[in-house]
């Protein structure tokens, strides 16, 4: 028997979500065959069996935190013959908890094949519960610690003789775990939506924040990015305003380097970051993930609209790596692509910054003392106050919408 452990799956990672088994108990499966998929830092990742064989159990449920080391799963690789009665009972202290004699009869069946995590069995050996009698009401009819109880308040009140009916299921949505009533339906928090929201506590409880909003004409910039595009689309070049905002941050960054930078709490250090890895949210069929483009500084508006393409599709795709989504410095929200003049981000903490880019319209605006119609946008940030100050941020946010306005000059920028 091969016990399957969580590996470690990335520096500084103590524990994964499992978001979805890709195989069930009873299962034949081949060396590297996925196993089930676990998310860490937004990030998913396949785990492979470790070799062929036949998936003996599995022993934590989606949904589950488990720490990394722990026994997620066991094979049996094939190797061993067919078991006898008396060999299977022999192997059961290996698959199952230690029995404890004072809270068990002696003729209870030994609980070798069913389906329940090591907690579940250790409660119905305390509730003198045989698993084997219960039909599980979990995935793959994985038995539950409320599938214990109910079958140990049944054999309260039912004569030894009389059999029990096992536990009905819940009312399962299409989202696995989901439960109907009358008028509502309930959805576990699990997967990317529990990771946002865990994230979205910890920056909104640590990070004292401010907003900034203020407005760019990109007028210029808008016939500058057409003209461009046209010429960039024969060669497979999406262009977008992204790379350009992008190069203006990073400018913007070096000339106020304590926005590129992070608060250690513990410590109580600023920690100034020499380099320059911008994140961007994309959204995805999967919910809202934060690739980051390393070292963004060293790459041309054409190199970056290249990789924004191929970070974007990881994503949407659920290839990305988890050093993909890792190590931003400063991150950048696009919510004007799906509408909207104003909006508040939240600071992606350990970070001090975000900026968010509102859609670009056609509105009325002063243009060398003339009314015309111009191209607008509204530029929303959010600093930690702790570590930039309201003069730092306007005095960061004029320096970018002074880039953005004159495109030409945006180009001369290292």
């Amino acid at each position: 028997m091969i016990d399957v452990k969580l590996p470690d799956i990335g520096e500084g990672i103590a524990e994964g979500e499992i978001v979805k088994w890709s195989v069930q108990a009873g299962e034949t499966i081949a060396k590297d065959q996925a196993l089930l998929e676990i998310l860490t830092d937004k990030a998913s990742v396949e785990i492979p069996a470790p070799a062929a064989g036949t998936v003996d159990a599995l022993l934590f449920e989606e949904g589950d935190l488990v720490p990394v080391g722990s026994i997620i799963a066991r094979i049996q690789d094939g190797s061993a013959t067919a078991s006898s009665p008396a060999s299977a009972t022999a192997s059961a202290p290996h698959q199952s908890p230690p029995v404890q004699p004072q809270a068990t009869h002696q003729s209870q069946t030994p609980q070798i094949n069913v389906l329940a995590t090591p907690s579940v069995r250790r409660f119905a050996i305390e509730k003198d519960v045989d698993l084997n009698q219960i039909q599980g009401s979990g995935p793959y009819g994985r038995i539950l610690r409320e599938d214990v109880e109910k079958r140990s308040a049944t054999a309260t009140v039912a004569e030894p003789s009389t059999p029990v009916t096992p536990p009905t299921k819940p009312a399962v949505s299409e989202q696995q775990g989901s439960t109907h009533s009358a008028n509502e339906t309930r959805i576990p928090l699990r997967g990317i939506r529990r990771k946002i929201a865990d994230q979205m506590v910890k920056a909104k409880f640590t990070a004292p924040d401010f907003f900034y909003g203020d407005e760019a004409d990109l007028t210029e910039l808008v016939q500058f990015r057409k003209n461009m595009a046209t010429e960039l689309k024969p060669e497979g070049i999406k262009l977008t305003y992204l790379p350009f905002i992008i190069k203006a941050v990073i400018s913007g960054l070096k000339a106020y380097p304590n926005l590129n930078a992070s608060l250690h709490d513990e410590a109580q250090e600023v920690v100034m970051k020499h380099d320059y890895n911008i994140g961007f949210a994309t959204d995805s069929p999967n919910g809202l993930f934060v690739p980051v483009i390393h070292h963004a500084d060293r790459l041309s508006i054409i190199a970056l609209s290249r990789e924004i393409q191929r970070l974007a599709e990881q994503v949407r795709e659920g290839k990305a790596s988890s050093a993909e989504m890792r190590g931003g410095t400063f991150t950048l929200t696009n919510i004007g692509a799906i509408g909207g003049t104003m909006c508040s981000p939240i600071i992606n903490h350990p970070e001090v910054g975000i900026m968010g880019i509102n859609k670009i319209y056609q509105k009325p605006m002063v243009h060398q003392g003339e009314i015309a119609i111009r191209w607008a946008c509204n530029l929303s940030l959010a600093f930690d106050h702790r570590v930039v100050d309201g003069a730092d941020g306007a005095r960061f946010c004029n320096h970018v919408i002074h880039l953005l306005q004159n495109p030409q000059r945006l180009l001369l920028e290292t």
